[in-house]
Formats: structure tokens, C-alpha cells, sequence
């Protein structure tokens, strides 16, 4: 069952400087659903506009970000609430229906307090519990239920490791229980053994709360060990969905197989292949397929026309020409 859609949404940077409007389209046009109890990998490269379809998501839409067009809506206790039409109902979904994972830890954590000052804040607000003890004894419960140590809580964030810092971060975004966690480069910046340590961590949160993640890192490797399914970006549109097994297995976009080659691979010595060129500039992205100046498959029609995204079986969707010869006109 859904607990999130997307339907045509195009949010884009509008800006204007001497009389001349510039407009960057991040988010053009795309279609998504996150179903329930499920952990959905959003990948592709930097400035294809991942972190902006988050936003998007959790109603931090602000200018310059601006939504020209579509829906995204929430499903929980029997209701449908589009945010992009409802702004008001958003404080009231934060942190109960949908939680926020920044990049970098010390984006959340304030570096003059102790970290037991910031569950605080979280419980006085969205619960109104007041008392010192209460607070300290839920926060310490929370915690433990996810391995961490209470210590923790009287710490300055300084005085905690990267991976610590961030594992509180993802601790804080659960302690309500939010139906839907959003994750922006959760393990970005953090070493190989850190990584696994965090992904086990919002692994154990997904089994035991039943609630969906989603996920976004450029790191291919770390979808392939965390999401059920993976959504593949690319200069602002959805190139390929499916399955976890079904995008490692059996890649059919030429721009999902790049990244999934670029992975290394124990005991395999052979040279790897970057994806050639450089991601298009989203102010002024290329007309039909936005990879096909970069791609090696590319054929005539696929610089003129824009591929729909079209499903191929067993819920495996693909935007290319290479599948169907359809084509959505731009």
C-alpha cells in the first residue's frame, strides 16, 4: 500500500537578476510511490536532483525552489494530504508522519548544547512532556532500544565521532516513530566500517518500527546492501525503477549500467569505465532523452523526443528508447 506519491512534479530554482529570469529545472516532471514498510534508494550522480526531490517532499520549499506543477500526498489514518496545496497541515506532519536525516550531522546538532538540550526540544514540542526526567528517561529508552549509549545524551556534539554523531541525528528523526524517514546522504563522508555500522542502525529501526525509508546516496554500493527498490536519477528526471535484485541484476538503462560497472569488485583487476562527459546543466538541459549526449546506445530519436518511463514487468520501469519506441514529445 502507498504512503507516499509523487505525480508530475516539476519544482524548479526560478531566480531573476537584472530583468533576466533563470530557471533551473532540479525536479522536471516526475512520478513516484513509496509503499509501506519498505526502504526505497534514490541514486545517481551529484546535481541530478536528489536532494531537491527531498525537499520537495518535506515541504522545504522556499525560495528560490519553487513548485510549478503536480502532487505530492501522504496517505496515513485514512486521509490524503497534498502538501504542496496544504502548506499549513506540514508542522503538524513533521516528525510524527515523515522525519528528516540531513547531510552532515552537524547540520541538526547545535554545537553549544548538549545533545539531551535537542531531545528536549523534540519532546516538549510534538508531545508537550515538560518534565526533566520523563525527557531524559524516554530519550535513554530510545536509545537503548537502538544500541546506543546513553551517554551520549551529556555530550557536546564535538565530542562525538562522525558515525556517533550521525547515528544520534538518525536516533532523533525516529524517536516519534514517523511512518516515513528521509534520509539525504546519510553516510556520506563517513569511512567503510562506519558506513556498515549506520546502515545496520537504520536496517534494525525499518524491521522493528515497519515504517519506510528513503534513502538518497550516490554510492551504489550502499543501496545494494540497504533498499528493497532504487529509483535512478538523472539531470532532474527518473531514468529506471525496480527492484533492488532486479537493478543490480538486470540494469537496463545505459546510465544504470555505468554505475553499477563502476563498482569494485573483489578480485576483479580490470579497468572500470566512468560514465563519459558531465552532467548537463539544468538551466538549459538537452532536448529529447536529457543522457543522450553522453550515451553510446543513443539513437536519432532519442535527441528529439522525451522516452516515457514505461514498465518492462514485475514493476522493473524504464525511460529509454532501447525498450519501447514511444515517444512523449517535449
Amino acid at each position: 500500500m502507498e504512503i507516499l506519491k509523487i505525480e508530475n512534479l516539476r519544482a524548479y530554482y526560478i531566480t531573476s537578476l537584472y530583468g533576466v529570469e533563470r530557471r533551473v529545472r532540479a525536479v522536471d516532471n516526475v512520478s513516484l510511490e513509496v509503499m509501506e514498510n519498505e526502504i526505497l534508494g534514490i541514486a545517481g550522480e551529484s546535481g541530478c536532483g536528489k536532494s531537491t526531490l527531498l525537499k520537495t517532499m518535506i515541504g522545504l520549499i522556499k525560495p528560490p525552489l519553487t513548485i510549478l506543477g503536480g502532487k505530492i500526498t501522504y496517505k496515513f489514518d485514512g486521509k490524503d494530504i497534498d502538501i504542496v496545496s496544504k502548506k499549513e497541515e506540514i508542522s503538524n506532519l513533521r516528525w510524527k508522519v515523515f522525519s528528516y536525516v540531513p547531510q552532515g550531522s552537524m547540520s541538526v546538532l547545535n554545537p553549544t548544547r548538549k545533545i539531551i538540550k535537542t531531545f528536549e526540544d523534540l519532546l516538549k514540542v510534538h508531545l508537550k512532556i515538560e518534565g526533566k526526567e520523563e525527557i531524559k528517561r524516554l530519550s535513554e529508552e530510545h536509545l537503548k532500544a537502538l544500541g546506543l549509549p546513553s551517554e551520549v545524551l551529556t555530550s557536546y556534539p564535538h565530542q562525538l565521532s562522525g558515525g556517533m554523531r550521525q547515528r544520534v541525528t538518525i536516533a532523533l528523526s525516529t524517536l516519534l516513530k514517523p511512518k516515513v524517514i528521509i534520509a539525504d546522504e546519510a553516510t556520506t563522508a563517513l569511512d567503510v566500517v562506519v558506513q556498515r555500522g549506520v546502515i545496520q542502525l537504520l536496517k534494525k529501526i525499518q524491521s522493528e518500527f515497519k515504517n519506510s525509508i528513503i534513502i538518497v546516496t550516490h554510492d551504489m554500493g550502499v543501496h545494494a546492501n540497504i533498499a528493497d527498490r532504487i529509483v535512478i536519477m538523472y539531470a532532474g528526471k527518473i531514468l529506471e525503477v525496480g527492484s533492488a535484485k532486479d537493478i543490480f541484476k538486470n540494469p537496463l538503462h545505459p546510465y544504470t549500467k555505468y554505475l553499477i560497472d563502476s563498482l569494485p569488485k573483489i578480485g576483479d583487476k580490470t579497468f572500470k569505465k566512468s560514465v563519459p562527459g558531465a552532467p548537463p546543466s539544468l538551466l538549459n538541459p538537452p532536448t529529447g532523452c536529457r543522457f543522450h549526449p553522453r550515451c553510446s546506445m543513443a539513437m536519432e530519436i532519442c535527441k528529439e523526443n522525451v522516452p516515457a518511463l514505461i514498465d518492462v514487468g514485475n514493476g522493473h520501469k524504464v525511460a529509454c528508447f532501447l525498450y519501447s519506441k514511444e515517444a512523449e514529445i517535449s
